[in-house]
């Protein structure tokens, strides 16, 4: 059975988990050679997150996403081995495929490669599967879109790739600056601020994530459909507390929905 993610009240912290070859790994800018490998057991990654009170997983399959064999049987573990809501992405790039993940618990997918190549596919998956449970990733060198696992850039720039998605009717995107994923150099949050503005679109942050700091400075954007921040190679090397980090989009949380005028914030699908 799958769990969908709620409604979004507040923004929260998203845990990575990178896969490849079934092993928790993280790629440098997304680079193929660049692998620093940290568990051969994600699922005990995935249960230690959640231990430490995340409410929600952020998995994806580089190997996939390069070309190379799946890590499907893992992913899937991973998401019947937890309680809390599972975004999954990398390397989706068929209908069956993400209707298999989703059947599996999954509670949304991301599509990048084959959404921005083939309109009528993204359409079709949101129209099957609902604007909840489809996520567009928005990965960017400079203004250009890259795919093909980082290694391809779109003809898309960062205007033609939200116009592309939304006319799809995708309402969720995960940005990320390619230049500063797994670097600790912080989000670009210019980036992350201007996708929110020229769209409708709910947005989660990735990439670059080396400090408490960082997680503060990308929650305290403040933007009504800021959904949370994915952080990854910095709870793995112990730069990020992840329940710190949790008490921290809790506290920026309650003191926004305190100040005056203030409240949580609601979804407008």
């Amino acid at each position: 059975m799958s769990r969908e993610f709620p409604e979004p009240t507040s923004p929260e912290i998203f845990p990575a988990i990178d896969l490849r070859g079934g092993r928790c790994v993280r790629l440098v800018k997304g680079e193929r050679g660049a692998e620093i490998r940290y568990d051969d057991d994600p699922v005990e990654v995935a249960r230690r997150w959640e231990s430490e009170g995340a409410r929600r997983l952020h998995v994806v399959d580089l190997g996939a996403a390069l070309g190379e064999p799946d890590s499907v049987r893992s992913i899937l573990e991973i998401v019947r081995a937890v309680t809390i809501p599972v975004q999954v992405g990398g390397g989706i790039r068929d209908e069956d495929k993400v209707r298999g993940i989703l059947d599996g618990g999954a509670g949304r997918v991301i599509l990048g490669t084959r959404a921005f190549g083939d309109a009528e596919f993204l359409a079709r998956c949101v129209d099957v599967h609902g604007p909840g449970r489809i996520m567009v990733s928005m990965d960017f060198e400079g203004d250009a879109l890259k795919v093909g696992g980082w290694e391809k850039k779109s003809s898309l720039n960062r205007a033609g790739a939200i116009l592309w998605a939304e006319r799809a009717g995708v309402r969720r995107f995960l940005v990320t600056a390619t230049d500063r994923d797994g670097t600790f150099g912080g989000t670009r949050i210019e980036l992350v601020r201007g996708i929110l503005a020229d769209s409708q679109a709910w947005v989660v942050a990735a990439g670059g994530i080396g400090s408490l700091e960082h997680v503060r400075e990308v929650l305290s954007i403040g933007h009504p459909r800021l959904e949370g921040v994915v952080v990854g190679r910095a709870l793995y090397e112990g730069k990020v507390d992840l329940q710190e980090a949790i008490r921290c989009a809790d506290e920026i949380a309650e003191k926004k929905k305190n100040a005056p005028g203030g409240r949580s914030i609601k979804s407008r699908r």
